[in-house]
């Protein structure tokens, strides 16, 4: 990984690297050191002073001199507090001989200056400059250096600085004031390189020189176990298990900084710079760096999608040999690599996938590719829990995200998004075909299902999760074949059998044939189980009523179920439609579990209903809906 990434942000040009560069929220100063018969003082007349906070508004010429402020600051910054020049109280988060940096709550007026009567952070300038000056190679920038730290070095010529400042007193206490010493870039960066060369590694205990160059222990991601008992290997016979160079823990340390700016993809594909392939991948890599910056000149990020349709589409649908990395707040969720990337979503035949409207939603359509896969049957299967749309239309992914369960439909919606999301990912970023399995699309979309029947009211005389459950029906009958990649596909799929007990149940009606397989069985419960509900004359008519069925394991006791369920409309007097499959139903024997006969169940219950006498043979959605609320037909 540590390769991979480094040889990354060596791919990038100087100019992308400063892309979204921000300054830091406070009160910028800079001041410049002007020269008069070979005396050196600070030009008073020549201090520049701008706040910036979220809401700033600048002119042209303050946005410059931020710019360029952010670009100083940044040269100028620590690693961290615990590499900083100002040990052990880490009030200075500068470490430049050029910069200072404190945040407003040390400084007069601050809540920890209030809090202590005083702030001691002045009375450690001086200190300060002692470990900064060391970074600097001339006697000529030594002693502007020193001009610099005599303008600062006390609470009253830094207050000097900001006296008069109406927006010093409405900065919050996390705010810095920021002061530079007008020095080039070049400057900055020479001394910052300076810093960097032994605060790159976690540690310097294991540094060694190799062939002229440093290697240590990487600061990237790295807990350094060894301080931390329970992070120590206890067995091995080494302290650690690997040192990076210092030109590698340089560019971990760039890549990191580049990242926390979100101004490339997230996930971010990386194509692999060692592949056998080399000039091909060359190309791509180049091309998708180019895309990278294209949006981030404009202040833009591209997305994953976005990248993979251009490259796509220009590369001969070509893409191979790339790393992903998924990275969150300075947090590494995933990295791996993916042989090829498949864009397009093609059955046997080479077509693209249908979802058809089995269930009588009034919608059918194509899923060409795997976004398309994403934002619908993700979307609607995890009931908008892992795939959101948002209210201006916009999608948002949460593949890795810290989900609260409170804002999952239910316990169990929350706990198949923890489960299956991974594979998802895999499968639509990766390419990864074999994460998500037939198995697992069957026990998420009957869990969904079941889930959305458990929650079902009646809501002015509509059923709240009708759609839902139709809607998912319709992705559980057409797809769920799509995810067999078994050699040996059976002929007869979810779809076909939906087709053939259609046409079975008509029969049956007709008294034309009897039951004589489990599937025709479990189809004729579910169009048995729905007359009957149907008649019922109780407050609650919602799908609910069908759970207790559900749950039961066993033919025999499910068989018991339904007749106690007659049983209370013995006085009705049922169709002609309706008698010969509710005999034959109670005399067939079968040993198969119900659950295991649960989405032909579904699929009866769901599916235009044969027993009523006269029923029209085909009816929309709503006019269903319209004859369960009224209840007209016998």
């Amino acid at each position: 990984m540590i390769n991979i990434l480094s040889a990354f942000n060596n791919s990038l040009d100087p100019v992308f690297k400063s892309f979204g560069i921000k300054p830091k929220e406070g009160l910028h100063i800079l001041l410049k050191i002007q020269q008069e018969g070979g005396h050196l003082f600070i030009d008073e007349e020549a201090i520049v002073q701008h706040a910036f906070t979220r809401d700033t508004e600048t002119t042209p010429g303050q946005t410059d001199f931020l710019k360029r402020s952010a670009a100083l600051s940044k040269m100028a910054w620590c690693i961290d507090t615990n590499k900083c020049f100002d040990l052990p109280t880490k009030a200075i988060h500068s470490c430049s001989p050029y910069c200072i940096a404190i945040k407003r709550e040390n400084l007069t007026g601050g809540s920890k200056y209030q809090a202590n009567s005083k702030s001691q952070v002045y009375e450690r300038i001086d200190s300060y400059f002692e470990k900064a000056t060391a970074l600097l190679d001339s006697d000529e920038e030594r002693e502007k250096v020193n001009i610099f730290r005599q303008a600062i070095n006390s609470e009253e010529k830094f207050n000097r600085l900001t006296s008069g400042i109406t927006v010093y007193e409405k900065l919050k206490d996390t705010d810095y004031v920021i002061i530079y010493l007008d020095a080039s870039l070049d400057k900055y960066q020479e001394t910052n390189n300076r810093y960097l060369t032994d605060k790159l590694f976690n540690t310097n205990d294991f540094n060694v020189d190799y062939q002229g160059s440093i290697y240590g222990t990487s600061n990237y991601l790295n807990g350094y176990p060894t301080k931390k008992m329970f992070l120590t290997h206890q067995t091995a016979y080494f302290d650690i298990a690997q040192r990076i160079s210092s030109s590698e823990a340089r560019a971990l340390y760039e890549l990191d900084d580049i990242l926390a700016r979100n101004i490339l993809p997230n996930p971010l594909p990386i194509f692999d710079p060692q592949s056998q392939l080399k000039s091909s991948i060359d190309d791509i890599r180049q091309s998708s760096i180019a895309l990278f910056r294209r949006e981030a000149e404009d202040g833009k990020r591209i997305g994953f999608r976005e990248i993979m349709e251009e490259l796509y589409t220009n590369h001969d649908l070509n893409l191979h040999s790339y790393y992903l990395l998924f990275y969150d707040r300075g947090v590494i969720k995933d990295f791996d690599k993916a042989s090829s990337f498949d864009y397009y979503l093609r059955d046997e035949n080479d077509n693209a996938w249908y979802v058809k409207d089995f269930f009588n939603t009034r919608s059918s359509y194509y899923i060409d590719n795997v976004f398309q896969l994403q934002e619908t049957i993700i979307q609607t299967i995890f009931d908008n829990s892992l795939v959101m749309r948002t209210k201006d239309g916009s999608y948002r992914y949460r593949y890795f995200d810290e989900i609260d369960p409170q804002y999952c439909k239910s316990a169990k919606t929350y706990l198949l998004v923890i489960t299956y999301r991974k594979a998802f990912y895999d499968y639509i970023y990766k390419s990864k075909r074999e994460a998500v399995t037939q198995r697992m699309f069957d026990t998420i979309l009957q869990t969904s299902i079941l889930e959305d029947i458990r929650l079902d009211k009646m809501d002015n005389g509509h059923h709240t999760e009708e759609r839902n459950i139709r809607e998912k029906m319709n992705i559980w009958f057409s797809l769920s074949n799509k995810f067999n990649l078994s050699n040996h596909k059976h002929s007869h799929t979810m779809a076909t059998k939906f087709y053939e007990h259609q046409e079975f149940i008509k029969k049956l009606a007709r008294k034309e044939t009897g039951i004589s397989s489990d599937d025709q069985y479990a189809y004729t419960v579910g169009q048995v189980i729905y007359y009957l509900l149907y008649q019922s004359k109780s407050a609650d008519t919602s799908h609910k009523m069908l759970s207790p069925f559900l749950q039961q394991h066993y033919a025999a006791n499910l068989n018991k179920a339904i007749s106690l369920l007659f049983s209370k409309y013995a006085h009705e007097t049922p169709s002609n439609n309706f008698k010969h499959p509710f005999a034959q139903l109670m005399e067939y024997q079968t040993n198969t579990s119900i659950n295991d006969l649960l989405p032909y169940i579904l699929a009866g219950y769901f599916s235009h209903n044969e027993l009523f006498a006269d029923r029209p043979a085909k009816e929309s959605l709503s006019e269903t809906v319209e004859i369960e609320n009224n209840h007209s037909e016998n």
